[in-house]
């Protein structure tokens, strides 16, 4: 099975990112709590070689934005030049991942990140 996670389009300072994942659909939408950031495009894709992912990923995301990716009970998320992987036992490694994505801005209720270990599409 490959890692599976959603990459908002308008995250990527580098959208040719996009051509090492496969889509499997694309809702448009607003973020929540942040109507100037206008619709995005929200990409749920699916990875096969998530070391390279990951590496061109931490370059090609906007500051300011996360990704993530998440397999079995797994999960990374990816900030710019900023990666946090863990599982979904790891209370300690999760808190660190929310704390350092409001540290850098995004808003709290955008870093719900547990439901996403077992839904990464939502």
């Amino acid at each position: 099975m490959a890692w599976r996670g959603v990459i908002i389009e308008e995250s990527l300072d580098d959208p040719s990112l996009l051509n090492l994942v496969r889509i499997v659909n694309t809702k448009k939408s607003f973020l929540e709590n942040e109507d100037e950031k206008g619709l995005l495009h929200f990409h749920h894709v699916e990875v096969e070689k998530k070391d390279d992912f990951v590496e061109k990923a931490k370059k090609a995301i906007k500051q300011g934005w996360y990704m993530h990716i998440c397999k079995d009970d797994k999960m990374i998320v990816i900030f710019r030049n900023r990666v946090f992987e863990f599982s979904e036992r790891e209370k300690g490694k999760i808190a660190e991942a929310k704390n350092y994505g409001i540290s850098i801005g995004i808003l709290p209720e955008q870093m719900e990140i547990e439901n996403l270990i077992r839904n990464p599409f939502d």
